[in-house]
């Protein structure tokens, strides 16, 4: 099971390293008031993806018991969704500046709900559960342990464009199709694991 393990890890890390809605706001977000300024909101993003991800895992183990047969459906349907991840992630191209000139930043209650209109983070941790987790079976040390796993990765991941801020904006405007293609790769690799279990 631990080799199971890392490959959540590197699934993780692949999928949550990326721009997405919680690393792009946080960059924004940093860039102009400080990272200081932007501890509630990034606690907030940690406290909704703990909850989020012990939701995916307890909500497909039960679906998963209750119906048997959405196993190996779901393990397509995440490899699927990965997928297409791959392709919206290698075709992506740097966004235009923020025009939004709030005052104060978002606050952690914000951070805390946001994830859950995430539908990035919610597909991602119902790819990663049925893909690496359900396949060898429910317990709750398993849940646990993917949901620390993958929060873990996505709080780093968060920790990252946060501190960076406006650092790394400049630095992915012109190196994004690097970044890009070695991000898609990886989670072509994601998804043939999971289809490969």
């Amino acid at each position: 099971m631990t080799a199971v393990y890392l490959e959540l890890a590197a699934y993780a890390c692949a999928t949550t390293f990326s721009p997405g809605p919680n690393n792009i706001l946080l960059l924004s977000s940093t860039s102009r008031f400080g990272f200081r300024k932007c501890l509630p909101l990034i606690f907030g993003i940690w406290g909704g993806l703990v909850a989020i991800m012990l939701l995916c895992g307890f909500g497909c183990a039960w679906l998963g018991e209750l119906v048997p047969q959405i196993v190996p459906i779901a393990k397509y349907v995440g490899a699927a969704y990965i997928l297409y991840l791959a392709y919206r992630t290698f075709m992506r191209s740097p966004g235009s500046k923020d025009a939004d000139k709030a005052s104060k930043p978002l606050s952690c209650v914000n951070g805390f709900l946001l994830q859950f209109l995430n539908v990035k983070i919610l597909m991602l941790g119902i790819a990663a559960y049925s893909g690496y987790i359900l396949p060898h079976g429910f317990s709750v040390p398993a849940v646990l342990c993917f949901a620390l796993i993958m929060a873990a990765c996505a709080g780093t991941g968060n920790l990252i464009w946060a501190t960076l801020g406006r650092l790394i904006l400049p630095l992915y405007n012109r190196y994004y199709k690097a970044v890009n293609v070695v991000m898609a790769v990886l989670l072509l690799w994601c998804a043939w694991k999971i289809v490969s279990l």
